[in-house]
């Protein structure tokens, strides 16, 4: 940012440097990529774990303790679950600072905190629990 000085009064104020934003422009193209492995992963768990898995065809979590354990020992499932855990807690980041800055609150930043925070802390809730459990 430049400072120049004001034709009215003769102090000093702040222009904006022109150009694009940025970080929005990286917060963009990261909501569209959690967007994107969102809707390729949770319809595909949903018709394995929900559908095929019941209908006998595939393997799934069942409600016994002894089988979701054992799953939940493979790194991979663990990768997988936090991928989609991280996915889903930056969508629901994104849009609530999207919808409380359509409502015309004036604290960007503070709700952008709040929310970019609560989604952060989210992940890494489910991480901690993730990976310090069975």
């Amino acid at each position: 940012m430049s400072t120049n000085d004001s034709t009215r009064g003769g102090g000093m104020h702040r222009v904006p440097k022109a150009g694009p934003n940025r970080l929005l422009g990286l917060m963009y193209a990261g909501f569209a990529t959690a967007a994107l492995i969102t809707a390729l992963i949770v319809p595909a768990h949903i018709l394995v774990q929900g559908v095929l898995g019941p209908m006998g065809l595939t393997p799934s979590f069942d409600r016994r303790a002894d089988v979701f354990s054992r799953a939940l020992s493979n790194p991979l499932v663990k990768l997988y679950l936090l991928a989609l855990f991280i996915c889903s807690f930056y969508l629901m980041a994104w849009r609530a600072w999207y919808v409380v800055r359509e409502l015309g609150v004036r604290s960007k930043l503070g709700v952008g905190l709040v929310a970019f925070g609560l989604g952060a802390a989210g992940a890494g809730v489910a991480g901690y629990l993730l990976f310090t459990g069975p």
